[in-house]
């Protein structure tokens, strides 16, 4: 049903997303790249001066982008055509359908009051009698990013963005470079969210300060966590390589040989995992007996030291960030924090505790493999080689589990052990704003500082990466800095 011809009017309008406008146009309705929302329909083009209305336009577009929520759909009747809209509600359009109608009266501009304001995007006219071509319409949230003035044919948009958010975007840039961190999605939600901060706070003569400093701490942290990661990554390939000789492919064949036969001896209803689990089990524990075993225990006690020496670190990189000092080496300071746990005896019990998690991790894994194995029907062949891919791969799951949860550990434990050196009395936990953040760790966020005695334990689960901070004094760390 053809529409009527505005094309001699002028507005001011929001026009929504393409994927927005797309799923709400229909069949022989107004195409999707006409479906608008109208702010203020000012009348006659030829009436009105089109500069004012780009003016008003430029004037009211320096605020946030307008997020509005598809409430469901209506049938305006009493015209000559009905109309299907869809109703369109936000606290933020009322608030601009006010100051657009200021702007306007101020240069003069009296938009006509033949209706009130109900907030709408027409989707198609219809005669009276014909039916809807909508049953329902979903609600759906849309963001209006620009606000468009219309004047006859010609339409200009103008991005919705308050004064404060490019230079608030470029002082958290500017805080992020000097600190050296890398672009992770953890530093743009960041910048995001100081922006944001930065526009509440507009008329604080300090706010960019702010931003450059909350630019630099978010770099330092990328930086911290990157570090962490390429050290943890580190240690698990020398752990890896240290793990691997120990696999034996004659050995895993017989401990194939015996699950299998004692498989066979079972009733029907076998619990092939108890069964797998027992091989599994005799299997790794004696690879404790082996001479490369010392191997594999000098490159776990190795990581916790790395661990140990990053917690160390990354504690006092926190400490300096807030306090504004610049200038921590960070390969120095890991050299010497590493170089000062060489006769920490107490690595050695940690290591022989981790190992035992990582051959526990190992015979799960086995386990499961060889019962899952039996289940399908496999052949002996077919069984050793998913034993081997479990233990000796390039990538054995069980040594890096461990060996990431073990440098975690040790990470944490030194933050500790140097903020409890230094005196300090309150601790932060500072959550890694990753997917991976768990309720406890978002509490434990929320309910800092702790007494340094009563500072919950990290990390709680498996692969978590929130961390400690509290303030030290620099100085005796003079020799970590340049």
């Amino acid at each position: 049903m053809a529409s009527p011809d505005y094309s001699d009017g002028c507005m001011i309008a929001l026009y929504p997303p393409p994927d927005v406008a797309a799923a709400l146009a229909v069949k022989d309705g107004l195409p999707a790249d006409e479906l608008h929302v109208t702010v203020a329909y000012c009348g006659d083009a030829a009436d009105i001066d089109g500069d004012a209305i780009r003016e008003v336009v430029a004037e009211l577009a320096e605020r946030q982008p307008i997020t509005a929520h598809i409430a469901g759909h209506a049938r305006f009747t009493g015209g000559e055509k009905d109309v299907i809209v869809a109703l369109v509600d936000s606290a933020d359009l009322e608030d601009l359908r006010r100051d657009t109608l200021d702007a306007l009266h101020a240069r003069g501009i009296q938009p006509p009051r033949d209706h009130g304001f109900t907030a709408h995007c027409t989707i198609t006219y219809l005669d009276p009698d014909e039916p809807s071509p909508l049953d329902r319409l979903d609600g759906q949230s849309v963001e209006f990013t620009a606000l468009s003035a219309v004047h006859g044919t010609e339409r200009t948009d103008t991005p919705l963005e308050h004064p404060m958010a490019a230079p608030a975007r470029e002082a958290f840039a500017a805080g992020w470079a000097l600190s050296g961190g890398p672009m992770t999605e953890r530093v743009k939600a960041a910048s995001t969210a100081a922006m944001h901060t930065a526009i509440e706070c507009a008329d604080d003569p300090h706010i960019l300060e702010v931003t450059i400093d909350l630019g630099k701490l978010e770099g330092m942290w990328a930086l911290l966590f990157q570090r962490r990661e390429e050290k943890q990554a580190e240690h698990t390939r020398l752990v890896a390589e240290a793990w691997r000789p120990l696999i034996d492919r004659a050995a895993v064949a017989d401990m194939v040989d015996r699950f299998r036969s004692h498989a066979g001896l079972s009733e029907a209803a076998r619990d092939f995992l108890t069964e797998a689990l027992a091989a599994a089990r005799a299997m790794l524990h004696a690879l404790a007996d082996l001479t490369g075993w010392t191997a594999v225990r000098t490159a776990i006690r190795n990581a916790i030291a790395a661990g140990n020496a990053e917690g160390m670190v990354n504690a006092v990189a926190i400490a300096a960030e807030r306090a504004s000092v610049v200038g921590l080496d960070w390969n120095i300071a890991f050299k010497d924090a590493y170089e000062s746990l060489a006769r920490l005896d107490e690595l050695w019990g940690n290591a022989d505790g981790w190992l035992g998690r990582m051959l526990d991790r190992a015979t799960a894994d086995l386990g499961r493999a060889l019962a899952e194995a039996a289940e399908e029907g496999a052949s002996r062949e077919e069984m050793i080689e998913a034993a081997m891919d479990v233990l000796g791969s390039t990538d054995v799951e069980a040594v890096a589990f461990t060996v990431d949860w073990a440098m975690t550990t040790a990470a944490d434990d030194g933050a500790l052990r140097l903020y409890r050196a230094e005196g300090v009395r309150q601790i932060d936990v500072i959550t890694a704003g990753d997917g991976r953040v768990c309720a406890i760790c978002a509490d434990y966020e929320v309910g800092s500082p702790w007494n340094t005695l009563d500072v919950p334990r990290l990390p709680t689960h498996p692969y978590c990466r929130c961390c400690y901070a509290a303030a030290v004094s620099m100085a005796n760390f003079a020799a970590w800095f340049v």
